[in-house]
């Protein structure tokens, strides 16, 4: 193989493995932004019981 050939791959490999790390950062950013949704739905799922459970509470000892 001649050096021209042997540069010639390097360099296509290069552009390859260029491609390869750029498409896994695009999915790691996707899947960054679905886990911040997951995360904040929870928080307000757990905001809303916390709050539920209290309103709960006070209707309770109203009763009483």
């Amino acid at each position: 193989m001649s050096d021209s050939e042997l540069r010639k791959e390097l360099a296509d490999e290069r552009r390859e493995l260029k491609a390869a790390v750029s498409s896994l950062r695009a999915e790691l950013g996707l899947a960054t932004a679905k886990g911040k949704k997951v995360g904040a739905g929870v928080g307000v799922a757990t905001g809303a019981a916390v709050v539920l459970r209290v309103a709960l509470k006070l209707a309770r000892r109203r009763a009483s």
